[in-house]
């Protein structure tokens, strides 16, 4: 499955400092860049941007180079203390009515907060209207049985498991363009 990139959203939960620090460090480092790739991906083809921070009171806010390209980007961000982002009101009356047919979900912790936010975004989509697409090194828990845990239940709900890379080159088509230019540096 594709996404429909012309109705799509990136939501990037909770990465935090404090959380990254937590993972293995190329896990972590993976795991940034492929977010930067995304979010320069979602701008690239006009897709909204939301992000969330979970407790930024006692966790920090967002990885300062993230963060610097969100606010560039005018993504919408949510704090939140519930693990799911649909417990938040906050998030639910300010996300959830812009949400589109397609939507690209990263962050950490894929066991915890990516997971639950799905599970219960699923449950809420009466309509089956949609689609949601989990790229596995867009992703991260501190523990890879906990990260691929968290796959296998996300498979098993109708999420799309994917990479990256895929995301990328389903956007671009076909080669010889601009935009693959700047992507085929970006992928190397």
């Amino acid at each position: 499955m594709i996404p429909v990139f012309d109705d799509c959203a990136l939501l990037i939960i909770d990465m935090q400092e404090k959380l990254l620090n937590t993972l293995d460090k190329d896990v972590r480092e993976q795991l940034i860049r492929n977010t930067d790739i995304l979010i320069e991906l979602a701008k690239d083809t006009g897709s909204s941007i939301f992000y969330t921070e979970q407790n930024p009171a006692k966790l920090g806010g967002t990885l300062p180079a993230l963060d610097e390209k969100l606010r560039d980007a005018g993504a919408i961000r949510v704090e939140k203390m519930s693990f799911s982002c649909m417990g938040e009101v906050d998030f639910c009356e300010r996300v959830c009515p812009h949400i589109p047919q397609s939507l690209i979900i990263v962050g950490v912790e894929a066991h915890i907060c990516v997971l639950l936010t799905i599970i219960d975004m699923i449950a809420q989509d009466e309509e089956e209207e949609l689609e949601f697409f989990v790229p596995v090194d867009g992703i991260a828990s501190r523990k890879k049985a906990n990260w691929q845990n968290a796959i296998q239940q996300m498979s098993n709900v109708g999420v799309y498991t994917t990479n990256t890379e895929t995301l990328v080159y389903q956007m671009l088509g076909e080669c010889g363009t601009d935009m693959f230019r700047k992507y085929a540096k970006m992928m190397k």
